[in-house]
């Protein structure tokens, strides 16, 4: 069966997919962008389109209406690199799916639900998984707290209300999205707070800009880059995982726009007590798709779950590299309509092979994990065995240039 595959975004994530979609379906991805990210634009998997504005709701839908029909294969199957793409899918699901697009992603009810931490908090407070302990500061009048009753999280309206707090902290939006189009100065995806003044001016900041949400502060579970899981899951119409995948977080991005995300990732077997969880969160909202939960130790090493990601996660290739093309269930599931347990072979239903995911050359895995992880990661770079989603041998001379020089520039982050 042939079918069209576009993905919106031409970061990590985006260039994954082209990859993977080429390698196991032959399937060259018409990728749009609003800038030329030359490691996706130079490849021989992508048809790139640079296009002003795409990243904005109403930009992409005049294109998407635009170019309905029009393609050479049928159906055509839209995936977005990042929250807020997928957040503008589900919103025009059935819109786009009357035009003949495939949307491989949850309805919008749902998503707009779960990807608001304070309600994600709430309902894990529910099923019994465990989260950080979170003050929630709304930045509107209409914020209802109704639904956040019976839980441990506690309702801040004013800013003195803050004050006497231990430090260090973590400041965070509650909405990615609302916040990824929200003018702050100096705006992170996650504060790091030391100090009650810093709170306040972080607050100041927030409350004069257009974000409507609510900013949540919580305690700082650990400093170690080596505290944090990653859990991927893909789950049929009844909301039972089919594919879960694990890993470990050695390194995290230490930049103001990318803080906390996953950098390298290795394979330490299946968290089988986290995938439960996960199960649990997955059963109860019937959850259909790609799924991916960010997760935390604290300094005694209990795990906290952080958000939930309703789309594959920027480094989602590592569970390709665990056995199972990260691309498969979701054209499978969703595009041929096949049976996961018939489309799938054993051992990608099972992607328990072991792996080290990484972003960065390994002078920085050297100098900043520790210990046994150390040693383990070392052993696996060192025997050839690791991969990067940006180095790929079978594309252009001029895709694997600067995929090697964005691999070789993440050295000036650390």
């Amino acid at each position: 069966m042939d079918f069209e595959p576009i993905v919106l975004g031409g970061d990590t994530l985006g260039y994954s997919y082209a990859r993977e979609l080429y390698r196991c379906y032959s399937s060259k991805t018409t990728m749009l962008a609003g800038a030329d990210i030359k490691y996706s634009s130079a490849s021989r998997f992508t048809d790139y389109h640079t296009i002003e504005d795409i990243d904005k709701e109403q930009r992409l839908m005049e294109w998407l209406h635009a170019h309905a029909g029009h393609f050479d294969a049928q159906p055509v199957v839209i995936a977005g690199a990042s929250d807020w793409h997928v957040r503008n899918l589900s919103k025009h699901k059935q819109e786009l799916e009357e035009l003949g697009y495939v949307i491989p992603y949850i309805d919008f009810d749902l998503l707009d639900d779960i990807t608001q931490k304070d309600r994600f908090y709430a309902r894990c407070d529910r099923l019994g998984i465990p989260y950080p302990k979170t003050i929630v500061v709304p930045f509107s009048d209409s914020y209802d707290d109704s639904v956040l009753a019976g839980t441990s999280m506690r309702v801040v309206r004013e800013k003195r209300e803050l004050s006497g707090l231990s430090y260090p902290l973590i400041a965070k939006p509650s909405n990615s999205a609302d916040w990824h189009y929200a003018d702050i100065p100096g705006k992170n995806k996650v504060y790091i707070v030391s100090s009650e003044q810093e709170l306040f001016s972080i607050y100041d900041a927030v409350a004069a800009s257009s974000y409507s949400h609510a900013l949540l502060i919580q305690e700082r579970l650990s400093a170690s880059d080596e505290s944090l899981h990653t859990l991927t899951t893909f789950s049929d119409a009844n909301g039972t995982a089919i594919v879960a995948v694990s890993g470990d977080v050695l390194v995290q991005d230490r930049s103001a726009t990318g803080i906390g995300n996953p950098l390298v990732i290795m394979s330490t077997g299946k968290h089988h007590d986290l995938l439960e969880a996960a199960g649990r969160f997955l059963a109860d909202t019937g959850y259909e798709g790609y799924a991916n939960f960010d997760v935390m130790d604290d300094a005694d090493g209990n795990p906290h779950f952080l958000e939930v990601n309703t789309r594959p996660g920027r480094n989602t290739y590592y569970v390709s590299l665990a056995g199972c093309p990260f691309v498969k269930p979701l054209i499978e599931h969703f595009v041929m309509h096949h049976d996961l347990h018939d489309a799938l072979s054993a051992k990608e239903l099972a992607a328990d092979d072991d792996f080290l995911f990484t972003m960065v050359p390994r002078s920085v895995i050297d100098h900043e994990t520790h210990g046994a992880k150390h040693d383990d990661a070392m052993r696996m770079f060192d025997s050839g065995h690791w991969s990067s989603p940006l180095l790929c041998r079978e594309d252009t001379l001029r895709q694997r240039f600067w995929g090697r020089v964005n691999f070789e520039h993440m050295r000036l982050k650390f």
